[in-house]
């Protein structure tokens, strides 16, 4: 019989927890395009919102294919963190 025992209980949350975040950012990784209404729920924006503030903006990657966009989810993701950044803080 084996037994284990941990001093550390903190550490193991937390090795658990970074385990857990790699796992869900290799699945989120596994889109290659979002819809605009998959684009409002990983930016928790309204498609309202979203569509008056900066998904007509030139640089934001969309393409429309037949009646439905296509956004490329990678390229989205890092323009969305640019486009945060410019924003004014109040």
């Amino acid at each position: 019989m084996i037994q284990v025992q941990f001093t550390d209980e903190q550490l193991i949350i937390d090795m658990a927890r970074d385990e857990i975040k790699a796992k869900l950012q290799s699945v989120e990784s596994e889109f290659v395009f979002w819809d605009l209404k998959t684009l409002c729920e990983k930016t928790c924006m309204s498609r309202s919102f979203v569509l008056e503030t900066f998904f007509f903006l030139p640089d934001f990657p969309r393409h429309k294919v037949g009646t439905k966009w296509l956004i490329p989810a990678k390229e989205a993701s890092e323009f969305l963190l640019k486009w945060l950044k410019q924003q004014p803080r109040s």
